[in-house]
């Protein structure tokens, strides 16, 4: 009587201490047999032997270029990263700010920034080794479903973030009593969540559809040249993940979805909203209509829907091929898929350099608040909080510069 599937899996538990395929298993021990037929024996110290493969290619094709991005240009991208995107976090919640609804989305924009960012840390350091570390190869490979979801989520929350700011000011600038009316903190919150509910429900199908196999192989090992009959056996692990076959419809729906949600409609959007934008905020005097703190938020939602659409737009025809293609990439269209995903990155780091280059409003703000992070003095401290919160002009330094002055004056202990 031929064993069941779940006794096949129990006895490699039990030799080899490995939960694998009825199928793997079964090769497995067949190898071996034939092995020791052949009298070669299992090595005697097999920790000190390669336990997992790495599968990626360190010297030619696709690989190289992915492996090149991710040791040398997404570490430094993600130093980057965390200290534009926290200031931007800091400055968004100034006094300067208060009263307005996009600044909202702006912050939690900078948050699915970071976390996209850091969902890639484990592929760094899986790239970052020549060799596979046996503690990181495992965790790298089932945590992949997972953290490619959180990737993908967060990068979808960013792009619709994007496109609900730039939504909002057309709003402000085409119909401001429809924008007062409904563009309160109360809607803000409850669009974020809505949001992020509809991207964690979309991406879910990441983990359902992509499989992770851990296939086990028998190698040999020659310990001595010289000798005879000196190779010896050592199991070695390999993870792979694919597509689940039988989900295959429902990838391919999920891919054409995301494709359109995430992307082309959004981009689409955005750049008709930019150009209403910029055409009514630049061939009409606005100076009268609105406040200096909403005119900066106008400035701001420019800087980042435009840095949106260089970066990513063009990522729509990768992502067209390939949920087309699904896995079958030629070699240019898998150098383009990088290149891409490098521009996201690159996309998620730039905002905070962008308002810093273009908006002397954001750059007054940003060097107070840095300046009153490193100051030691408190009187100094609170001054410096102090000017961050207010308008660059000359006469609001002036009044800082007085109300410093008299509030040391006042802080010193008096002697009458």
């Amino acid at each position: 009587m031929d064993p069941k599937p779940a006794e096949i899996i129990q006895m490699c538990v039990e030799q080899f201490d490995k939960v694998l395929e009825p199928y793997n298993c079964v090769q497995v021990m067949a190898t071996i047999q034939s092995l020791e037929e052949k009298g070669i024996a299992k090595c005697s110290m097999p920790s000190a032997l390669p336990e997992y493969r790495h599968i990626m290619n360190f010297t030619s094709g696709c690989d190289w270029a992915e492996l090149t991005y991710l040791q040398y240009a997404v570490p430094p991208l993600m130093t980057l990263c965390f200290f534009g995107n926290m200031l931007n976090v800091l400055i968004y919640g100034l006094p300067y700010f208060e009263g307005s609804s996009s600044v909202h989305f702006l912050r939690a924009k900078a948050i699915a920034n970071m976390v996209f960012m850091f969902s890639r840390i484990l592929e760094v350091l899986h790239a970052s080794n020549a060799q596979p570390l046996s503690y990181l190869e495992p965790l790298f490979w089932k945590s992949r479903p997972y953290l490619m979801m959180v990737s993908n989520i967060s990068g979808t929350m960013s792009t619709w973030l994007t496109l609900m700011v730039t939504m909002e000011t057309v709003m402000c600038i085409m119909t401001p009593f429809i924008f007062r009316k409904y563009c309160t903190k109360k809607m803000t919150w409850i669009v974020l969540i809505l949001s992020a509910f509809a991207a964690t429900l979309l991406h879910l199908t990441i983990v359902i559809v992509t499989d992770v196999e851990e296939f086990t192989q028998v190698k040999q090992y020659i310990q001595n040249f010289k000798k005879e009959n000196a190779a010896c056996w050592f199991l070695q692990s390999v993870f792979r993940a694919r597509n689940n076959p039988h989900y295959e419809i429902y990838r391919r729906f999920y891919a054409t979805t995301t494709m359109a949600v995430s992307i082309v409609i959004p981009t689409i959007a955005m750049l008709v909203c930019t150009l209403l934008i910029i055409k009514k905020f630049t061939f009409k005097n606005l100076g009268e209509t609105f406040s200096q703190r909403r005119k900066c938020v106008i400035r701001m939602t420019v800087a980042t829907t435009l840095t949106h659409l260089v970066f990513e737009g063009p990522a729509t025809l990768t992502h067209s091929a390939s949920a087309i293609q699904g896995d079958n990439y030629s070699y240019l269209m898998c150098l383009l898929n990088h290149g891409n995903n490098l521009a996201s990155l690159v996309n998620a780091t730039i905002p905070f350099f962008v308002f810093l280059f273009c908006n002397q409003q954001f750059r007054h703000m940003t060097v107070m608040y840095i300046k009153a992070v490193i100051q030691t003095d408190q009187v100094k401290r609170k001054s410096y909080f102090s000017q961050a919160g207010m308008r660059c002009g000359r006469m609001s330094r002036i009044e800082t510069d007085r109300s410093m002055a008299e509030t040391r004056l006042v802080s010193r202990p008096s002697n009458v």
